[in-house]
């Protein structure tokens, strides 16, 4: 069989002669979109030209062929992953049209999910807000429709949530989850990239682990394929269908482990990747598998939290069930906001579920037993996600932050304001208040750069902590209820015992499929830093905190899912449009720039490698993708352009690492 283009012109002859236009084998086309896995298995196809094996493996004309042969070095494999098999989907969507006022029914098609398979009717119900005056008509195909019109989320849900109070959530989850035109509905709001309206679509019940058609292609893996730039980029729908409970078991292994490399172009190796030829990974075709490829290859951050994903336990049905009954269902979204911490994570969801299933009983204890507020000390260098832990935990938990910056805390009239009658008793403090406004209620006190506060600030703590009450400013006789805050004190004051441990037992800590002797250890630092707090915090604070949270060094994997967090950043703000004004702050004059990252994972190690100080944490690794690519990326567009202006076409630059391993920044060639 040849193998390069060269060889092409010899098979002139058969070509002339040949029906292009007739299946080699079969009409049927049993492989269905499985490309040169189906080459290897048809024997009839072995002595036939490069050519026609491409062309009957993607349908495509002899010279589309060719000219993939030719990109290819004559790799048959390589050219048939260019194209979608014949039977392939090439990951399009049809238009859905708003259904007629009088529509009845819903389409469910062929192929509906077993666990769904209900034949619902399109339900009609009377809006609370028209005093039953108006019928709503309610079905799948509208919802799906405003979706692609782009009607807001707040739009959508308050539909749902009309239709939740009327006919019930099974209901409800049964609607979201059927099919539009062949898809299911949760493929088109991924396809919308609005995050917001995919974590909505999943907590009124949508199946994010729901797929489409006989291949049984994830809804995960077209995520991630619809992100192919930083204009489109899919990283935060990825994370929020993590968060939501999307099974990574569907992508194979070879894709995300091991996670300290970059992919080869047309995806895995094939002795890497046997489990794509099981029953569950037909839909991954070269052509899937391509495409796959280039967005993780782009965006290393993706790699890495599919990475992270395969190997947490998930939480158990109690466990969910406590969280979401105390509005903390997507507490499990923690794990996709941050890089790295991944044992801090889970000693405080650990600690903060069990808090909120004996809630009953501490509102049930005696007086003389008051229930006590969650204190929490978060350990770690700056720049390692302490204060992004916080951020996440309200956030994800629905609670109110309130973060109080500790280092100008000398007295305690700076932490909670002086009382009545001194001077500035009516104003109070920014802490005092949030508590007064939040009596009762719960909510996070974050407490920054702890260890800089005096002991009279300290001392004042301890009661809140003890009693969970805080005395009012205007009038010390009455007590606001700080019973359900959760109090989170963050603090750099043991780095140097956390960078030792980190490096004697940096091979523990930081492998790529974590185990038992990790939580072991970290349990250890644990209580190391509990003992040193006595000496550093003094022991009547350091008695009232409930959980000591080691927060580790990023590891060299970290490092780079950080550099390429931080260069997704930069690359979604330059790929805006150019934008001339007479005000500076409306104006930009850099913009129109499409930065494509080659192999992601060499790039940031490279600027990990060159820039991560564990001391600085992500701060440092910011500072090294702003000197080596922002900077030298503005600095060649502005220095070759005599005038910046409005509507001036989009411009490609390229980043790569050189033979040297250094960072490579240029400019592509126009089309």
């Amino acid at each position: 069989m040849p193998s390069s283009c060269s060889s092409l012109s010899s098979f002139a002859s058969t070509l002339d002669s040949f029906d292009y236009h007739k299946p080699a084998v079969s009409t049927s086309h049993p492989r269905r979109g499985c490309g040169s896995v189906w080459i290897l298995e048809q024997d009839s196809l072995k002595d036939m030209p490069a050519n026609i094996q491409v062309m009957q493996a993607t349908g495509c004309t002899n010279a589309e062929a060719v000219r993939l042969l030719e990109k290819t070095n004559g790799n048959i494999h390589k050219a048939v992953a260019c194209l979608p098999g014949k039977d392939e989907w090439d990951f399009n969507l049809p238009r859905v049209k708003v259904p007629e006022k009088s529509s009845s029914a819903m389409d469910y098609e062929d192929g509906f999910s077993a666990r769904y398979r209900t034949n619902l009717r399109c339900y009609e119900f009377t809006s609370t807000e028209s005093n039953g005056h108006d019928t709503d008509d309610l079905s799948l195909d509208k919802l799906v429709a405003d979706v692609q019109r782009g009607v807001s989320c707040t739009v959508i849900r308050s539909q749902l949530t009309r239709f939740r109070e009327r006919m019930g959530p099974d209901k409800t989850c049964q609607l979201l989850n059927g099919l539009v035109k062949g898809f299911p509905g949760l493929f088109y709001v991924v396809q919308s990239r609005n995050v917001e309206m995919v974590r909505m679509w999943a907590e009124y019940g949508g199946d994010v682990n729901t797929t489409y058609g006989k291949s049984k292609f994830p809804l995960i893996a077209y995520a991630i394929i619809l992100g192919t730039s930083y204009e489109t980029d899919t990283t935060a729908l990825l994370k929020a269908l993590l968060s939501a409970g999307a099974s990574v078991a569907c992508i194979p292994e070879a894709f995300h482990t091991p996670l300290s490399r970059d992919l080869m172009d047309d995806g895995p190796p094939i002795e890497e990747s046997g489990e794509i030829a099981g029953e569950h990974q037909k839909w991954c075709s070269p052509y899937v598998r391509k495409r796959l490829t280039d967005t993780l290859n782009f965006r290393f951050e993706q790699r890495y939290f599919l990475h992270r994903a395969a190997f947490l336990g998930r939480l158990s049905g109690a466990k969910n069930q406590v969280a979401k009954f105390h509005k903390a269902g997507n507490l499990l979204g923690i794990y996709y906001n941050l890089i790295g911490q991944t044992a801090a994570i889970t000693h405080v969801i650990d600690h903060l579920i069990s808090d909120f299933a004996l809630q009953k009983q501490k509102q049930e204890q005696k007086e003389e037993q008051k229930s006590k507020p969650v204190v929490l000390l978060f350990a770690g260098p700056s720049g390692h996600g302490k204060t992004e832990f916080a951020r996440s935990l309200g956030k994800l938990s629905s609670r109110d932050l309130e973060t109080v910056d500790c280092t100008s805390m000398r007295y305690k009239t700076d932490l909670w304001g002086p009382f009545h009658p001194f001077q500035g008793w009516e104003n109070g403090s920014a802490l005092s208040n949030f508590l007064e406004n939040h009596t009762s209620q719960e909510c996070i006190v974050f407490l920054d750069e702890f260890e800089k506060t005096k002991e009279e600030v300290r001392e004042s703590l301890l009661k809140p902590f003890d009693e969970g009450t805080v005395p009012s400013r205007k009038n010390p006789q009455v007590k606001f209820d700080c019973s359900k805050t959760t109090w989170i004190l963050a603090t750099n004051v043991f780095d140097n015992i956390i960078h030792d441990f980190c490096k004697r037992h940096a091979k523990d800590l930081f492998s790529d499929k974590p185990g038992e002797n990790e939580k072991k250890l970290i349990r250890k630092l644990s209580k190391m830093i509990q003992k040193e707090s006595i000496q550093k915090l003094g022991a009547p604070l350091s008695g009232r905190i409930a959980e000591f949270v080691p927060f580790l060094t990023f590891s060299h994997c970290e490092q780079a899912a950080m550099a390429d967090r931080l260069l997704a950043e930069f690359g979604r703000e330059i790929i805006q449009p150019v934008k001339e004004s007479t005000v500076p702050s409306q104006a930009r004059l850099v913009g129109d720039i499409n930065v494509q990252v080659r192999r992601s994972y060499s790039v940031c190690r490279v600027l990990a490698t060159d820039g991560y100080i564990p001391e600085l944490g992500a701060r440092s690794i910011a500072n090294t993708v702003t000197r080596d690519i922002s900077l030298a990326v503005v600095n060649d567009y502005l220095d070759k352009r005599e005038r910046v202006h409005e509507n001036q076409g989009r411009c490609t630059y390229v980043v790569g690492v050189n033979e040297d391993d250094m960072i490579d920044v240029s400019e592509a060639p126009s089309n």
